[in-house]
C-alpha cells in the first residue's frame, strides 16, 4: 500500500520565475498544455475499466495527485500548506479505501485452518470445515474502542468476537469513506491556483 507524504513547499513562487512558456501566446500555451495532459493521463486511462468502482477511485486519486503537485510547485497563495495537508490526507484515505485496508485489517488477528471432509451421504462430495486455530480478537477490538461502541450501539451486543471484529472492520471502512467525501466536499472549493 502506498503512503503519501506531504510535498515540500518551494521557497519561491512561480511568479518569481522567468519562464519562456508564459511568454508564448495563450492559444499556443492552451494547445501545448492539452497535449501534455493527454500524455500525462494516458497510463491511467489505458488501465481504466468500466466494470468496477475501484477505477473511479483510481482516476480521482490521480487527479488529486496531479493537482497537488501543480499547486505546491507553483506556490502562489498563502494556504498552500493547508491544501497540501488536506490533499495528502485525501490521497491516503483513497489508497486505504481502494486497498480495502480497514476491511481486511481484522484478518491479521486470527488464523483459520480449512479442511475438506468427505460427505457420507453423497459420494464424491466434500464439506468445508473452518476452525479458528489462533486468535487475538481482543487486541483488534482494543485498537478501535470507539468503533466497537458504535457497532454495539447500532447492532446491539454481539457475543461472537469474530463477528464483532468483522462488523468493526466494515464500520471502519465506511467511516473512512465518509471522511474522504466530507474532506472533498469541504476542501475542493479551496484547491485552486
Amino acid at each position: 500500500m502506498k503512503i503519501y507524504k506531504e510535498l515540500p513547499t518551494p521557497k519561491n513562487t512561480v511568479w518569481n520565475k522567468n519562464i519562456l512558456f508564459y511568454k508564448l501566446p495563450w492559444r499556443l500555451r492552451y494547445f501545448l498544455t492539452g497535449i501534455k495532459n493527454i500524455f500525462k493521463w494516458m497510463p491511467t486511462i489505458y488501465h481504466d475499466r468500466d466494470w468496477d468502482g475501484d477505477f473511479i477511485y483510481k482516476i480521482l486519486q490521480k487527479k488529486i495527485e496531479f493537482q497537488r503537485k501543480e499547486l505546491v510547485k507553483n506556490n502562489r497563495h498563502t494556504d498552500i500548506n493547508r491544501n497540501n495537508r488536506d490533499m495528502t490526507l485525501a490521497l491516503n484515505l483513497l489508497e486505504r479505501i481502494r486497498e480495502e485496508y480497514y476491511q481486511l485489517e481484522c484478518l491479521d488477528y486470527w488464523e483459520d485452518t480449512i479442511n475438506f471432509e468427505n460427505v457420507l451421504e453423497k459420494p464424491n462430495s466434500k464439506s468445508v470445515k473452518i476452525k479458528t486455530t489462533d486468535e487475538r480478537f481482543d487486541d483488534y477490538l482494543n485498537k478501535y474502542p470507539s468503533s466497537v461502541r458504535a457497532v454495539i450501539k447500532k447492532n446491539g451486543v454481539i457475543e461472537n468476537k469474530k463477528t464483532l471484529c468483522l462488523e468493526v472492520s466494515y464500520y471502519n471502512h465506511s467511516k473512512a469513506n465518509k471522511l474522504l467525501f466530507r474532506i472533498l466536499e469541504e476542501k475542493i472549493p479551496y484547491w485552486w491556483d
